[in-house]
């Protein structure tokens, strides 16, 4: 028999308009559902890296557990609710187990209604996801739109190229947003208090620092081979893509050494292998073959000859 694992629902896609009208879904808008969970994805990490100001890198199961599943489609045009596979660890705080997901899918509602209602953009909305509306609603036609409802929520924002043009406007100039960054200091620029930071993806950005951060940036350049600089503080993005252009203010700057994994986040059979790999050959000789059967008696001394 097989064994699901618990499901939580974290919001419902409905396509409205002719084409949906007999509650079935086109298979051509199955791009919709990849392209709303990449903004869900985007913005919950966003949300992860604000929430947790001192972790350097995400959980590395953290995209992992990002998965969504639909089982059926309901009435009323063509809904479609999406579904995340709650891990077995987490599932015993059901059903008020939130987090990230769960706060990005709210999010992502409120600006789209933000938008349809020409307001701001939300602050709490990180402005280098704003880019990746533009895959969204690219195969809905002039009659049709989505409507998108987080969680159990009844009301729902009306997403359509009207409001995704909106969207995409609030980023029609160079716009700052808070920026976390890990990378090796390349060079300096001490009159001018700059610093060129490589990114680990290559990316090289530049930045300015204060005065009396300059004995960290320069011991971050000395020993760039070993230690890489963590920069907390405003970037300047570019409009047409949500890429980093410049670091415009430093507020923390600290150096950190190549990031080792914690026991904790190694599984056990893999400590267990690198241990067996260890030990000697030879060692593994003397160990009985029938251990596992008889272990009592070779623990309390039933057993005299092990072969």
């Amino acid at each position: 028999m097989s064994f699901m694992r618990p499901h939580k629902q974290v919001t419902v896609l409905r396509f409205k308009g002719p084409r949906f009208e007999d509650h079935g879904l086109d298979v051509d808008v199955l791009s919709e559902i990849v392209a709303y969970k990449r903004l869900l994805q985007e913005t919950a990490k966003e949300i992860w890296r604000r929430n947790n100001p001192t972790r350097v890198r995400l959980p590395k199961k953290f995209e992992a557990e990002i998965s969504l599943k639909f089982f059926n489609l309901t009435p009323g045009s063509t809904g479609v609710p999406l579904m995340r596979e709650i891990p077995l660890y987490k599932a015993p705080q059901l059903p008020f187990f939130e987090d990230e997901l769960d706060e990005a899918a709210i999010l992502l509602e409120s600006a789209i209604r933000a938008a349809g209602q020409h307001r701001l953009a939300p602050d709490q909305l990180p402005r280098n996801i704003i880019p990746l509306f533009d895959e969204l609603g690219t195969t809905l036609r002039e009659d049709e739109c989505l409507l998108i409802s987080a969680g159990t929520r009844e009301d729902a924002a009306r997403y359509d190229a009207a409001v995704k043009g909106q969207i995409l406007s609030w980023t029609t100039t160079s716009y700052p947003d808070v920026v976390d960054l890990t990378g090796e200091v390349r060079a300096t620029d001490l009159d001018g208090l700059r610093f060129t930071l490589r990114l680990e993806d290559g990316r090289k950005v530049t930045g300015r620092f204060r005065s009396d951060q300059e004995t960290v940036v320069l011991e971050a350049l000395g020993e760039h081979f070993s230690r890489r600089m963590r920069v907390i503080g405003v970037g300047k993005f570019a409009p047409e893509d949500g890429t980093l252009k410049q670091i415009v203010a430093v507020d923390r700057i600290e150096l950190v050494g190549p990031e080792v994994a914690s026991d904790g986040d190694i599984p056990i059979w893999e400590r267990l292998a690198t241990i067996g790999a260890a030990v000697p050959g030879d060692a593994w000789n003397d160990v009985p073959t029938d251990l596992s059967t008889n272990v009592d008696d070779y623990l309390y001394g039933g057993r005299k000859d092990p072969h």
